[in-house]
């Protein structure tokens, strides 16, 4: 997969779930279904790479560890371009319809994180995500589950809701 050009989430009410779709410098697009649960995995996995960050873990009190990640996510969501409508891709190579993703793996390794967005057969996505992507996607994530008013704890996650981030 080339690089992300455009992440957008947005809550179904007829299916229940959340709507990922991400677009590709080579102007592809991959479509996934989210479930509550899901959800809830993701942040765990945007939570343990933000706690990994060097710059929060190395302040000597959880208090001005806290201050740093704050003035991180502030930074990074200033420059996030949230107004941007999401480009229509011109392939799909999973295919038109989300797929309903089941598997998740993650992995944090030299200040990045690797999300492995799978379904239950047949193929997936990685991407990689630096502190600034995890920010504005934890912004996106949020609006998303506010508006299917899901009770999950996002932990430091900025609360004006998006749909769209362009990177």
């Amino acid at each position: 997969m080339s690089a992300i050009q455009q992440l957008q989430m947005s809550y179904s009410a007829e299916e229940d779930r959340v709507l990922l779709r991400i677009n590709t410098t080579d102007q592809e697009e991959f479509r996934f279904w989210l479930t509550r649960r899901y959800c809830q995995l993701i942040i765990q996995a945007l939570n343990a790479h933000r706690s990994a960050d060097p710059d929060v873990s190395a302040q000597a009190t959880p208090v001005a560890g806290q201050a740093v990640e704050e003035f991180k996510q502030e930074a990074a969501i200033s420059q996030g371009n949230f107004d941007q409508a999401f480009q229509e891709a011109s392939s799909f190579p999973l295919g038109e319809a989300p797929a309903l993703a089941q598997k998740l793996k993650y992995k944090v390794d030299s200040g990045l994180l690797a999300l492995a967005i799978e379904p239950r057969s047949g193929n997936g996505i990685t991407i990689k995500l630096d502190s600034k992507l995890n920010y504005n996607v934890a912004k996106l994530l949020q609006g998303a589950i506010s508006a299917g008013e899901w009770q999950l704890d996002m932990a430091q996650v900025p609360q004006q809701a998006a749909s769209t981030i362009s990177h």
